[in-house]
């Protein structure tokens, strides 16, 4: 069970924040990126971290949520599998919109725990 008001029903990603954040070395978080990269994840091929963040957000990693100026942020903390066979421990964050009757949790960021 997740520490949160409602489970969401939903995880969704927007690819511009793999493609053009966390895997864009040249971008707004170069080190993040540096970190998703060096564990074998590449920026054509995001679906790969998609599904590893997915993975990732589970019960198991589940911390208490956040309220926040309009909604609620999920974070989740534990080891992601990567394409290199490692497994480092990374913290994800999720926001679920108040006004969100779906409860459908956006992916905002993830860096090294």
């Amino acid at each position: 069970m997740l520490h949160g008001l409602c489970e969401p029903l939903d995880f969704v990603i927007p690819f511009p924040k793999l493609t053009h954040y966390l895997l864009y070395a040249e971008g707004a978080a170069p080190a993040k990126a540096k970190f998703f990269i060096k564990h074998g994840f590449h920026r054509d091929a995001p679906t790969e971290l998609a599904q590893a963040l997915w993975r990732h957000a589970k019960p198991e990693h589940s911390r208490p949520a956040r309220i926040v100026p309009l909604g609620r942020n999920l974070v989740f903390e534990g080891p992601i599998s990567t394409p290199n066979g490692t497994r480092p421990f990374i913290l994800s964050v999720w926001h679920v919109p108040t006004d969100n009757p779906r409860h459908i949790a956006r992916f905002v960021t993830a860096y090294p725990s």
